[in-house]
């Protein structure tokens, strides 16, 4: 059975070389004296078996290694004698033992002890200077374990620092369990970090193309997307008021750009890290400009976290906690606030140094995801985008209300008054012995005078028997819908005074910063460190009309209302570096909704209930 695709790819590693090495003997030749002999790239090979309760190590070294680490030198007939040799293995095994580096998930070291070398016989006269590459040494070094480790982070410093002898490893990993190994070449000082599975090993080089695809794809979900140390990641995504760039990057990377001060140069403590994201934050804000319909939109950091090697879930908030400088990543999200949906956009990546030559980005705009790699010259720079379809301009408008004017009596209140005052006077002045006469008299000015008044005076009163007309079941269910989407619409803004006007088109003043706070907490995900989510979708599952009584509102002036019980779900998502965190609530509470100044608006909430239905993360890419 032919090997697939996926088990070539480990084998065919450890054949490659990469160019850096060959740039770096022309660098060192350049650089040489003629006065000196010019010394080869130094290449050693470590095999490491790791177990669950040990680690084996063999690493071979060319007697050549010898000379150029330990200035052997030779005698008159170009050979290294064997008492140099011998004194230099003994030398060389404390000096691998301090110079190849294992590290565990916190970042500290695997303490390891010799166990011994595989020899071979050694010449009387020594060996000569062109035979040095003839014969090698397998120095053999073992590390106890308490528990088997998920992550192991390599390291190798052999060059010495007075040296100017490029130095690499080829590193070969093989999992107990497994065969297949992982192939890696080691550059003086550039960690990587290799995951171990123990429930899910590397398959064995016969395995199927679809059973690797499988253990990928496990993998994948397992570490949500995430799955190498050593590479940058970059997530851009547009949106209609806001751009967001997501970077994700090596630390170690980072600090061949980044001055990173810290009293430990394998550790960075929990307070040397707000010093050290004030450094990359403006590193960043400094370079990787965005060009927005042609003008350049002015960034700012939401975040700079510190990862440990295993941490998973990057939308998280990363607890603070010292992080080693081999193994941890940098979470850097960047922000390009928008006041209108973009049309044209032009992100470009200017962040390059000599770990780091291309980037590759993955670009979610909208329902589109596009991928687009990220290179240091000209126009590989920079990603261009052109909104197919340009949102339109954010409206939200209020509900009116029909304006209905109850019926009113009108009073001639003066013309009453004296026609009531007519008996008044009459009987005064019987009471004073008035003739017939004078009191008929008496009566008829009042009448005469209410008559002539009749046209002033006049006052208008509801009528005491009108009531308002009753709305329809259906006309409230359509009333309210509109109300209860207008009330989340308005958290799709994202500057507060926004989301606080367009709120207060559907909700009474009085309700509104209840509402608004209430809303605001529901939308955050504690799950994500308090992460606003944004809203996809809601669902009215259930709308019952109650008596007004029922419910408890301010009806002041006696104006129209009507009172509901609703039940609805809320579904939301958090998107972070790739994976997409989505969650569905579903609240039930009392609703009054009145009249106010011409519109219906939500006058009084009453929560019943509120669970949670779902959770899920996933995976959000090509």
């Amino acid at each position: 059975m032919s090997m697939p695709k996926h088990a070539r790819m480990f084998s065919n590693m450890k054949k490659l070389r990469p160019t850096i090495i060959y740039l770096a003997v022309m660098l060192a030749l350049a650089g040489a004296r003629p006065a000196k002999a010019v010394h080869p790239v130094s290449v050693t090979e470590a095999t490491v078996y790791v177990q669950r309760q040990k680690i084996s190590v063999r690493i071979d070294v060319f007697v050549e290694d010898l000379y150029l680490f330990h200035n052997l030198q030779p005698d008159a007939q170009n050979r290294i004698s064997p008492d140099q040799i011998e004194t230099a293995r003994h030398k060389h095994e404390t000096f691998l033992l301090e110079r190849f580096q294992m590290r565990d998930a916190s970042g500290e070291l695997l303490k390891g002890r010799p166990v011994g070398v595989d020899s071979f016989t050694m010449p009387k006269e020594g060996i000569a200077l062109d035979d040095l590459m003839s014969y090698s040494y397998g120095f053999r070094f073992e590390y106890d374990l308490d528990h088997p480790l998920e992550f192991i982070t390599f390291m190798q410093k052999l060059v010495d620092e007075t040296t100017g002898i490029p130095a690499e490893m080829q590193l070969r990993v093989k999992q107990e369990g497994s065969e297949t190994p992982y192939y890696a070449t080691l550059f003086p000082g550039v960690p990587v970090t290799i995951r171990f599975s123990w429930d899910n090993p590397p398959l064995a080089p016969d395995a199927s193309e679809q059973e690797w695809e499988q253990w990928f794809a496990r993998q994948r979900e397992e570490l949500l997307g995430i799955t190498s140390y050593s590479s940058v990641y970059s997530f851009i995504y547009i949106e209609d008021h806001e751009i967001r760039h997501e970077i994700l990057v090596p630390l170690a990377t980072l600090e061949a750009s980044v001055l990173i001060p810290r009293a430990d140069e394998a550790f960075l403590e929990v307070e040397e890290q707000p010093e050290a994201a004030e450094q990359i934050a403006a590193y960043y804000l400094a370079g990787n400009p965005v060009v927005v319909d042609g003008r350049r939109i002015p960034g700012r950091v939401q975040r700079v976290d510190f990862y440990g090697v295993d941490f998973r879930d990057f939308a998280q908030q990363a607890p603070k906690k010292r992080v080693s400088v081999a193994s941890a990543r940098v979470g850097i999200i960047l922000v390009y606030p928008l006041e209108q949906p973009p049309r044209h956009v032009e992100i470009t990546w200017d962040r390059f140094n000599r770990y780091i030559s291309q980037v590759r980005s993955l670009v979610y705009a909208g329902d589109e995801t596009l991928q687009f790699v990220f290179g240091r010259y000209g126009s590989e720079q920079t990603f261009r985008w052109d909104n197919p379809r340009p949102a339109p301009a954010f409206t939200l408008s209020g509900v009116p209300a029909p304006q209905i004017i109850p019926p009113r009596w009108d009073i001639p209140l003066v013309t009453v008054c004296l026609l009531f005052l007519m008996p008044v006077v009459a009987g005064v002045l019987y009471l004073l012995k008035a003739s017939r006469r004078v009191r008929l008299a008496g009566a008829g000015g009042c009448a005469v005078l209410a008559a002539l008044l009749f046209p002033y005076g006049h006052i208008q009163i509801p009528a005491p028997t009108w009531k308002p007309p009753e709305l329809s079941d259906a006309e409230a269910a359509q009333i309210f819908r509109k109300l209860h989407a207008g009330l989340y619409r308005a958290f799709d803004l994202k500057d507060e005074e926004a989301v606080h006007d367009a709120l207060a088109l559907v909700v009474d003043g009085p309700l509104l910063r209840k509402l608004y706070l209430d809303v605001r907490r529901s939308l955050a995900m504690q799950e994500q460190g308090g992460a606003q989510s944004k809203i996809r979708r809601v669902s009215i599952l259930d709308w019952q009309r109650l008596p007004v009584a029922k419910a408890t509102g301010d009806l002041r002036d006696g104006s129209p209302a009507f009172a509901g019980r609703c039940a609805w779900q809320v579904e939301g998502t958090v998107e972070h570096w790739g994976h997409v965190h989505a969650r569905t609530n579903q609240y039930t509470a009392h609703f009054v909704v009145a009249q106010r100044d011409g519109y219906w608006k939500i006058v009084d909430v009453e929560l019943l209930s509120e669970e949670r239905v779902q959770f899920e993360t996933k995976l959000r890419g090509l």
